[in-house]
């Protein structure tokens, strides 16, 4: 395994976990604890991803909400999208369907920023 498909990996484990100590990670990819420490380094550069040093709890973790595996809207949250958008500029009341509910109450959850209440 190459250095960018570990990193890929690191954020792939992050992101399903949370968070991780860098021993474990060390030990799951089978590098030392300062190559760790240096593709952390590197992807906190372009990912939000940070160490924090606590005798319990520390480790690196990952931003809470943040997914690598969706990069763009489906095509029924476009769809949503526009909708709530035309009847706003006709000044309309907007009445959704319940998968368009969901729709879009799964693309608050994806990107809205980490911590907000929906």
């Amino acid at each position: 395994m190459g250095t960018a498909e570990r990193r890929r990996m690191i954020m792939r484990v992050l992101c399903r976990r949370g968070h991780e100590t860098i021993s474990n990670l060390a030990v799951e990819f089978g590098v030392s604890e300062r190559t760790i420490r240096r593709d952390i380094e590197t992807l906190s550069l372009s990912e939000p991803v940070y160490t924090q040093q606590r005798r319990y709890g520390g480790g690196v973790y990952v931003m809470n909400g943040h997914r690598i595996d969706q990069q763009y809207m489906s095509s029924m949250q476009t769809q949503v999208i526009e909708k709530v958008i035309r009847l706003a500029y006709e000044k309309q009341q907007c009445v959704l369907q319940d998968e368009e509910l969901h729709a879009l109450q799964n693309l608050v959850e994806t990107f809205a920023y980490p911590h907000t209440e929906i």
